[in-house]
């Protein structure tokens, strides 16, 4: 019976990377939005054409389900598998969150690059940034970053996956996503100053070398093919949850300060 809702379970489900939920990357965003700098609010003000970096901090997840963009669905993601050593993964160029910060945040800080071009190059880096620190979009290739571990979500009766609860399930709240931001955001200026002098590999690394708690699932769980969570893996996990928005929105800000430090003002000019 196991193995017949396993396959019923495993055809259903679209094998993808969908990165924080919503109010998650709202919560980064908003985060990183009251960290701006005054020059780099202007320019961002600019480049969204007065929107928030919370308005746009899901664009780069509306748009995967689009032709013109299915090629971007890479870029959310990228696998280190068990025991490979990190300082030698090789960035697929094109096609891995890795390249993709890397490449957004360099059209980003190009100015001559027209205006719609930076405009969505900072879409996708207010994202990218969010989905790396969710630490399973540098999860094993083995079981697509934990979307092939069917699990039981509080006893509730439709199987989710190990990734959805890290996306979502784990942080849920009733609370708002600015008032989410308000009750994590409390790093000291040390702590900070940390998160900020860190390489977009470095995040990587981070959330890789989370991976082994996350796979903790208690004795209860040992040879189960369903997996079942509740409160008590909440009680342990959603704490490294809220730090990973937390270092996000920190980044995030710190990065755009720096992209946009004494640069040229942007011109409305197409």
């Amino acid at each position: 019976m196991c193995r017949i809702i396993l396959c019923i379970y495993f055809s259903l489900f679209s094998v993808s990377s969908f990165g924080w939920w919503d109010k998650e990357h709202q919560i980064v965003a908003i985060i990183a939005e009251k960290n701006l700098s005054h020059v780099a609010k202007k320019q961002v003000n600019i480049l969204l054409n007065d929107d928030n970096l919370s308005d746009v901090a899901n664009w780069a997840d509306t748009i995967k389900s689009q032709s013109k963009w299915s090629h971007s669905k890479s870029w959310h993601y990228m696998n280190i598998d068990k025991n490979q050593n990190f300082a030698s993964y090789k960035t697929i160029v094109g096609g891995d969150i890795l390249w993709a910060l890397n490449y957004f945040y360099q059209q980003l800080k190009k100015t001559d690059n027209p205006l719609k071009k930076r405009r969505e190059a900072l879409m996708f880096f207010i994202h990218l940034v969010g989905d790396i620190h969710q630490p399973l979009h540098a999860g094993k290739a083995s079981d697509k970053g934990g979307n092939m571990v069917p699990v039981i979500w509080k006893n509730q009766s439709r199987i989710t996956n190990l990734h959805k609860v890290w996306d979502g399930l784990l942080t849920q709240t009733d609370l708002s996503p600015a008032k989410v931001s308000r009750k994590i955001d409390n790093s000291s200026s040390s702590d900070r100053a940390v998160w900020q002098d860190a390489s977009f590999q470095s995040w990587v690394k981070e959330s890789s070398d989370l991976i082994e708690n996350i796979y903790d699932f208690g004795d209860k769980n040992k040879g189960k093919k369903i997996i079942n969570l509740g409160v008590q893996y909440q009680l342990i996990n959603r704490p490294i949850a809220e730090k990973r928005m937390l270092q996000a929105g920190v980044r995030l800000a710190h990065y755009l300060n720096l992209a946009f430090e004494v640069k040229p003002p942007v011109t409305l000019a197409p």
